[in-house]
């Protein structure tokens, strides 16, 4: 019976990979089209899908769900958002990562050092801006998958000489510009291997179909990938800040974020499933917005705890090597 509900597992992740392809999710991401990625039909069994993730979290030697909380700070107006949020995350005892442009760390370095100074832990994420002010909106820009390899080996050393130069730290991720349209075995090839030369522990860049068909933490040749969290009512779509907002250019988070994680936590709470949610947010999205703090309450109330990337990779490096 085992091996059958694995195999009716897969096949269920197959056919919702199908329904919201990567592909399509990331150009909604990258703000490509307006319409909403459609959930799969949700199974019976709304934690079927985590099957694999739940084995994999238990493999790394995780005891409880555990958040894996990050922040993308791709824009000139994240560099006071994340300040407010850090405050605010900081109230609640909830560890944050930090993935800055390499060129965002230099134009903000007073708000990434004192950042830095506490603690807390930065993701290199690349060297080259993400966005650019166009008209009156920022618009995506740097797509590695229209660089030449060489590129972007070239952007992630660099991003990674920024955070040494100017915050004084020594990043152990790694997290590329617009992941998911960087996704194919041989860009992931790459982009891992540029991480393993550069002595790093782990990355966090693939979607959560990526998860859900290989576990929470994956060994990669001892490099650790932590994939992106989707939410139980959509277990394939990235449940950030960016789809969920209901205003581009105001930056309003809609109630629809906060509902869907506070439901994916309720039931992964009450079957004490030992899953690692990695979940991401732009600071200039979230900050001051009712949704978003709801939702990090609901997760301390719910005794969900949280690291740091280098921490779950620690963890699941050292299940490994037991």
């Amino acid at each position: 019976m085992a091996a059958q509900g694995q195999t009716l597992m897969v096949r269920w992740v197959r056919r919702a990979a199908r329904a919201v392809h990567p592909g399509a999710v990331a150009r909604y991401l990258a703000g490509r089209t307006t319409a909403r990625p459609e959930a799969p039909p949700e199974p019976a069994d709304p934690l079927a899908p985590f099957q694999t993730l739940i084995a994999g979290g238990r493999a790394a030697g995780l005891q409880r769900p555990t958040l894996f909380l990050s922040f993308d700070c791709d824009t000139d107006l994240d560099f006071d958002a994340a300040l407010e949020v850090k405050r605010f995350l900081d109230a609640l005892g909830i560890k944050a990562t930090w993935a800055v442009p390499g060129v965002q760390i230099e134009k903000g370095a007073r708000t990434y050092q004192a950042i830095a100074a506490s603690g807390d832990e930065f993701m290199n994420h690349g060297y080259l801006p993400h966005t650019a002010w166009e008209g009156d909106r920022y618009v995506s820009v740097t797509w590695y998958h229209e660089m030449a390899p060489e590129a972007v080996s070239t952007d992630i050393a660099n991003g990674d000489a920024a955070i040494r130069r100017v915050l004084a730290a020594a990043p152990t991720g790694f997290r590329a510009p617009h992941f998911g349209l960087f996704s194919e075995p041989s860009q992931l090839d790459l982009v891992w291997g540029t991480a393993r030369k550069l002595g790093y522990t782990y990355c966090s860049t693939t979607l959560p179909a990526y998860g859900l068909e290989h576990g929470s933490t994956v060994d990669v040749a001892g490099l650790i990938e932590l994939p992106t969290f989707g939410s139980t009512a959509a277990p394939t779509c990235v449940l950030d800040s960016w789809t969920y907002l209901t205003d581009r250019r105001q930056y309003a988070l809609g109630e629809q974020y906060a509902e869907l994680m506070c439901e994916t936590v309720d039931r992964i709470v009450a079957a004490e499933a030992p899953v690692l949610l990695t979940w991401y947010a732009d600071p200039s999205h979230v900050a001051g917005q009712a949704p978003f703090e709801r939702a990090m309450r609901h997760l301390v109330a719910a005794g969900v705890g949280s690291v740091y990337g280098r921490d779950a990779a620690r963890l699941a490096r050292a299940a490994a090597a037991a």
